[in-house]
């Protein structure tokens, strides 16, 4: 049966239609976001691939030195990363840890860099600095990769993005080593060197994309009025009443 309006009798009167929610996969903010952040998580490998076979292949450091590296990241990463996260809360801080990481990932290349000239007690001591800074960049990767993915995410779709978010780091678990042992640790220091630089570079592209992002978050959405209603055909178009009638009378 129909109805006098012309709808159907189990049609309900202005249904409205489904809502889109937002996809991270046409979000090219956030994604650019995550392929950024894939080198922003090479201090996983750097600490785990790189170091060890550095300090085997290429320096003149005992190799009973490598079971320390490990020690050092544990130490330093329980005690201070409560107090560490807790000063880097928040958009505008967790963008300058971006930062933070950057530089920290040059200082660790450039002493990875140094530790073949010398002997065995400077390499040894220049090993355990690059342990220990590796060790403080993780600490900042910890901030800048979580706390970003979830700032730039919309909140109704932020499980669905920050499953993509976490994508990063498993593709650094698998592009890293190969990138560290056929690229950068083949070209000797100065493949450390432009490794450190390019991190650092990077750094600085994501803290802005992240802040343009946070910008661009916080506008206020623009407010959207009731369409106006069309007269009926036949009714004077543009007198007063009619527009009245049409405006109020739904």
């Amino acid at each position: 049966m129909a109805r006098s309006d012309g709808s159907a009798a189990g049609a309900p009167a202005g249904k409205q239609p489904p809502v889109r929610r937002a996809t991270p996969w046409r979000d090219r903010g956030y994604l650019t976001f995550v392929l950024l952040d894939i080198p922003m998580n090479l201090d996983d490998s750097i600490l785990n691939v790189g170091l060890p076979l550095w300090l085997v292949n290429r320096t003149s450091a005992p190799h009973a030195l490598a079971p320390a590296f490990l020690i050092i990241n544990t130490v330093t990463v329980v005690v201070p990363q409560i107090s560490v996260s807790a000063r880097a809360e928040g958009p505008r801080r967790a963008t300058r840890a971006v930062l933070l990481y950057g530089a920290m990932m040059f200082v660790c290349c450039a002493f990875l860099a140094a530790a073949t000239r010398g002997g065995t007690w400077a390499a040894t001591a220049v090993l355990l600095a690059a342990a220990l800074v590796v060790t403080l960049a993780e600490l900042m990767r910890s901030v800048s990769s979580w706390e970003p993915a979830v700032l730039l995410a919309p909140q109704d779709a932020r499980a669905a993005y920050l499953g993509v978010a976490g994508m990063s780091q498993s593709i650094q678990k698998s592009a890293g080593p190969p990138l560290l042992t056929g690229a950068v640790m083949a070209a000797g220091p100065a493949g450390w060197l432009v490794l450190g630089a390019l991190v650092a570079g990077l750094s600085v592209v994501q803290r802005r994309a992240c802040t343009r992002r946070l910008r661009t978050l916080a506008r206020p959405a623009p407010k959207r009025g009731p369409p106006p209603r069309r007269c009926p055909r036949g009714s004077p178009q543009g007198r007063p009443s009619c527009l009245t009638v049409g405006y109020f009378g739904r």
